[in-house]
């Protein structure tokens, strides 16, 4: 059996008092987590790994600012699945874990990037003193292909999960801007559901290559996943 892990949810910065402090925020819920919580979410925000390369990137994050935990990797990993914050899928080949770890998360596209992007750029150029031709190479690499501007596009509509999107894939849908003609494309039987959708898109035709698109959008940190 394969294990898959990945976070779900977006880091954000509070203050108090006492100073900052971490939260992650899942579905408008704010969880506080502590330094080594924090660490495994970095570490797998926007990667999809399974157990020894989590473990490999906590080490060495853990090493390289000098927090010296007695308790292992897992339990921490155990208390974030417990809450939400990150998730697991398991399955016989890559494909099925790959399935059962996102076909109920949400997709939600990030909209910042340009943002961010021109503050590395600006970064390069005038305090790491990088040349333009290097530094422009920031602003690479987000051309979308026809798959990932589709699935962008429904997700920017409403709020879809990866089975969701499979079955508007496949069955052709583009328009989902309004409520009705959600349910329509999603729900128009009488046998599916929010809580069994993902039963009936995993034997769609477009299972694979939604779900591949799903994840590349993902690695190239173009979405975040969403627990509701």
């Amino acid at each position: 059996m394969i294990s898959l892990y990945t976070a779900v949810g977006k880091f954000e910065r509070r203050t108090n008092n006492n100073g900052q402090y971490p939260v992650v925020i899942v579905n408008g819920k704010e969880s506080m987590v502590d330094i080594p919580e924090m660490m495994i979410w970095a570490c797998l925000n926007w990667r999809i790994l399974e157990l020894p390369q989590i473990e490999s990137l906590y080490n060495q994050m853990a090493r390289d600012t000098g927090v010296n935990e007695q308790v292992g990797c897992e339990v921490y990993m155990e208390r974030l699945i417990q809450r939400g914050l990150i998730v697991s899928g398991i399955g016989d080949s890559g494909n099925d874990a790959l399935y059962d770890l996102l076909s109920n998360l949400y997709i939600t596209p990030v909209t910042s990037r340009l943002f961010v992007k021109v503050m590395a750029f600006l970064k390069f150029i005038f305090i790491n003193g990088v040349p333009f031709s290097k530094a422009k190479t920031v602003f690479h690499g987000d051309k979308l292909s026809d798959d990932e501007k589709r699935v962008v596009d429904l997700a920017k509509q409403t709020q879809l999960s990866t089975a969701e999107l499979i079955k508007c894939v496949e069955n052709g849908i583009y328009d989902l801007s309004n409520e009705n003609k959600v349910m329509s494309a999603l729900y128009d039987d009488d046998t599916t559901t929010c809580d069994n959708i993902s039963y009936y898109a995993k034997n769609c035709g477009k299972q694979k290559s939604v779900l591949e698109t799903v994840a590349n959008l993902y690695l190239q940190k173009m979405i975040i996943f969403e627990r509701i």
